[in-house]
């Protein structure tokens, strides 16, 4: 819920400060340099992403993404009108929103603006399963896009940062209960109690490499 509460108050915030037309050339100024620094963020997670890595922690990305796009909302709010390359970019912010509500409008695009929405807005459930002190199992979720939850391993790196190894394993069913137990230097072993839509339990027993 982060996500779409950062934007929707941002979202209002912006209709406000329009229909006062409020200026404030201060406050103006620095939601800027942190909007820029918010960029900076963003595609670096971006470039992290492609490369396999991220930033430590299960929502820092989805962090530096929604106070970009919500900075970038506050600026269109903040920012008088005029035709310029500045303008039509904080429009893109501000219209995101009208162009999921336009897709919507169309039964051809309805099912893909809604996955596309979910996807973008939703948090999804994220969970964390710790292996040791450098690695975990993360699993993640959005209801509305997948049935069962994704496994990726999780290793520590570089201080700031961790290597993302997705889809290490695919059962299909919810994760009730967890175990992990070193198989080797190289490889773990996990136990793993599942529950599917109607109920039905059953246990999972492999072994994965945590070198790849």
């Amino acid at each position: 819920m982060f996500t779409i509460t950062v934007l929707c108050i941002c979202f209002l915030a912006a209709i406000s400060f329009k229909i006062k037309k409020v200026k404030a050339p201060l406050i103006t100024g620095l939601i800027w340099y942190f909007h820029l620094a918010m960029c900076v963020f963003s595609i670096l997670c971006v470039l992290l992403l492609i490369s396999g890595y991220g930033f430590k922690g299960t929502y820092t990305e989805r962090v530096f993404f929604t106070l970009y796009g919500g900075s970038g909302i506050l600026l269109y709010g903040l920012t008088p009108k005029e035709v310029s390359g500045k303008w039509v970019y904080l429009c893109s912010f501000y219209g995101f929103p009208f162009v999921l509500l336009f897709g919507l409008l169309l039964p051809p695009l309805r099912i893909l603006t809604m996955i596309t929405g979910m996807g973008l807005l939703s948090d999804g459930d994220l969970k964390r399963y710790q292996i040791d002190d450098d690695y975990a199992i993360q699993t993640k979720s959005i209801d509305i896009v997948s049935r069962y939850p994704s496994y990726s391993l999780i290793e520590d790196k570089y201080w700031l940062f961790e290597k993302i190894s997705g889809d290490v394993i695919k059962p299909e069913g919810q994760p009730a209960a967890f175990k992990s137990e070193r198989a080797g230097a190289d490889s773990v072993r996990l136990f793993i109690s599942l529950v599917d839509e109607v109920d039905n339990r059953k246990k999972l027993d492999t072994t994965i490499s945590l070198r790849n």
